[in-house]
């Protein structure tokens, strides 16, 4: 640093400036660093790793809970279940009598077999059988009287081979499949019948 008072007694009368600056003791001083040495290491006592540990454990248990509620809620995709073939599966049946070929005491006719398919896959129906309940007449037959039409199937049960494509509903005929017994109601002559069956299908 050039010290103001050297250089302002100079002239050009004086002659040349002097080559020669002085400076003050604290103008040159080399600066100084203080350099902290790292102490010794801290240490966690038994009560503060205790506390660590338990902190660390419940955040492992939380991310499982987490990972277990997302897993529950968002589960497998309903196409996920659907992956591999053979798998059992239920489907919605209905099942009724032939219309244009109605029911006589002692004579027999056609089932009409409905499946509705709702999963995201087509299903394969390979047996039918009764199902729980009561064969119904229609609506109008009931009401002349039609409350014990004796209709009954022909067989315990019936091999099948029925494709039913994701998300349709099929119809299928089943030959034969009914059956009125004699000494049937006269009431029951030419109704409709609603019959209870079940299916069995699988995931081709």
């Amino acid at each position: 640093m050039n010290r103001r008072d050297t250089l302002s007694g100079f002239t050009e009368s004086d002659g040349p400036s002097p080559s020669h600056i002085e400076l003050e003791p604290s103008d040159h001083e080399e600066p100084t660093w203080e350099v902290r040495q790292p102490g010794p290491r801290r240490r966690f006592d038994r009560r503060a790793r205790m506390i660590l540990s338990a902190a660390a454990i419940a955040a492992l248990l939380a991310n499982a809970g987490a990972a277990w509620a997302y897993w529950r809620f968002n589960g497998p995709s309903e196409e996920d279940r659907w992956s591999s073939g053979g798998t059992d599966v239920e489907v919605a049946i209905s099942a009724t009598s032939d219309p244009n070929r109605p029911l006589r005491a002692g004579g027999d006719g056609n089932l009409t077999v409905t499946v509705t398919n709702q999963h995201p896959a087509p299903v394969h129906l390979f047996l039918i059988k009764p199902g729980p309940g009561e064969v119904v007449a229609d609506d109008a037959h009931r009401r002349a009287g039609c409350v014990d039409p004796r209709v009954e199937l022909t067989q315990r049960t019936f091999p099948v081979s029925w494709e039913v494509p994701k998300n349709t509903i099929g119809a299928f005929i089943l030959p034969g499949a009914l059956t009125m017994r004699p000494g049937g109601p006269a009431a029951c002559q030419g109704a409709t019948f609603t019959v209870p069956v079940r299916a069995q299908a699988v995931r081709p």
